[in-house]
């Protein structure tokens, strides 16, 4: 019989012993099926279990068999059964030895920080860096399948302060909320993922909503950003960016970068976020009917997004398109082919204003001005990508207001260069 045909073998009720080669046999049993060599010496029958069948071949049962008989060849029968005893016994406790040896390796490779490499290597730099500071600190040594909410609340979010202590705005009430969100978004995103290619049904994070966070860490706290809402204000600024020599004009490396000044000016006429609008790719850019379309993995709400270039800000992509010589990666870049870091663009943008503003603070800027002027609250805070709380607003919401948001970003950037569309004589700066 095949080793095949022998797995198949079922229990009958009782013991059956199936000679399968000279000195071994099969014994099916209740519960398994095993190899097992028998041999007589001085006329007394020895037995010994070689292995189950489903854990060895049928050849490597048989070699079993030759070993054991050449070690008993000229052994008494006393002698004989002890030898046999030894040999089986030596070789179980390797298999025992095997078993713990693979199900310490199933269990690492289980451990957190081992397994949400393939989920780590997916993410973006940002997320890279929480995932590397927070994460794996507070519960890399835990099995996820069998990790519990009470874990992610005791070592993580109850030691964000003590995590990352090199990121000294985590320490803040509000950035420790913020920071909880988006590791929690992490966690429940790795979770998914353990689902679809693990099976593991266990999901810690499904336990823990927005008000469990407030309650361990404390309540978000809201953060008024330095703003300009006098348009004139904004005006003076924009010039002054405009006014600002680059490198690329120059040949002079003490000069702004051209990059860095045109995103300066992209962030006041689109009202992006500064971490969405650093992050743009040329890939994204759709020339022909002039929106960039976002992914969801570069904005805030982790919703895909249109955005429409009105024309100073097709202007300025143009320009950029025509400098840059591989026209590929990001469109705001440094040297290096990075993004442009935040502060850099901030540290510029307050000398600029007179400390009067950031990145952050044109959205204000935006809003502020656009509904003081009575435009529609819906277009302008669809622009901004702001999730309305409003639940009938919510329903229109679901229409991208392309074309709406298209006509009010003209007016924006008309307000911005000081261009009045009925007399394009007034005065209009020009980078």
């Amino acid at each position: 019989m095949t080793i095949r045909e022998l797995r198949k073998l079922k229990y009958s009720g009782k013991v059956e012993k199936i000679k399968v080669a000279e000195n071994l046999y099969v014994y099916v049993q209740k519960e398994s099926k095993v190899f097992k060599f028998v041999i007589k010496k001085d006329k007394k029958k020895i037995e010994g279990t070689i292995d189950n069948i489903d854990n060895i071949t049928l050849t490597e049962a048989k070699q079993v068999v030759q070993k054991l008989k050449a070690k008993i060849t000229d052994k008494s029968f006393s002698e004989a059964r002890e030898v046999i005893r030894a040999e089986l016994a030596k070789k179980q406790s390797k298999k025992d030895k095997e078993i713990i040896q693979k199900k310490l390796k199933d269990s690492e490779k289980y451990l957190l920080k081992n397994i949400i490499q393939e989920y780590y290597n997916s993410e973006d730099k940002r997320d890279q860096g929480r995932i590397r500071n927070y994460i794996i600190p507070a519960l890399g040594e835990l099995d996820v399948r069998t990790m519990q909410h009470t874990d992610i609340i005791n070592n993580l979010l109850k030691n964000i302060h003590n995590l990352n202590k090199n990121n000294k705005k985590a320490q803040t009430t509000k950035n420790k909320s913020e920071t909880a969100k988006e590791l929690m978004r992490l966690l429940r995103n790795f979770y998914k993922s353990l689902f679809l290619h693990y099976n593991i049904t266990n999901n810690p994070v499904s336990f823990i909503d927005n008000n469990v966070i407030e309650k361990v860490v404390g309540k978000n706290e809201t953060t008024h950003f330095r703003a300009i809402t006098n348009p004139e204000e904004l005006q003076k600024l924009y010039k002054n960016i405009c006014e600002l020599e680059t490198y690329e004009e120059t040949n002079n490396y003490r000069n702004i970068k051209l990059t860095t000044k045109s995103l300066m000016q992209f962030l006041m006429f689109t009202a992006l976020r500064y971490g969405t609008a650093s992050s743009l790719k040329w890939e994204y850019v759709n020339w022909k009917n002039k929106i960039i379309d976002i992914p969801k993995e570069i904005t805030k709400t982790k919703i895909d997004f249109k955005l429409p270039l009105a024309e100073e800000s097709l202007k300025i992509l143009e320009k950029l398109y025509e400098y840059d010589k591989t026209k590929k990666g990001f469109i705001f870049k440094n040297g290096n082919g990075n993004k442009i870091t935040e502060s850099s663009v901030n540290k510029h943008l307050k000398k600029l204003s007179g400390n009067k503003t950031t990145s952050h603070g044109f959205r204000s800027s935006f809003a502020t001005i656009l509904k003081e002027q009575g435009e529609n609250p819906l277009i302008v805070e669809t622009q901004l990508m702001h999730k309305t709380e409003n639940s009938v607003a919510q329903i229109y919401t679901r229409t991208d207001y392309v074309e709406q948001r298209r006509s009010l970003l003209e007016k924006w950037e008309s307000i911005i260069t000081a261009k009045n569309k009925k007399d394009d004589g007034v005065i209009r700066f020009d980078f």
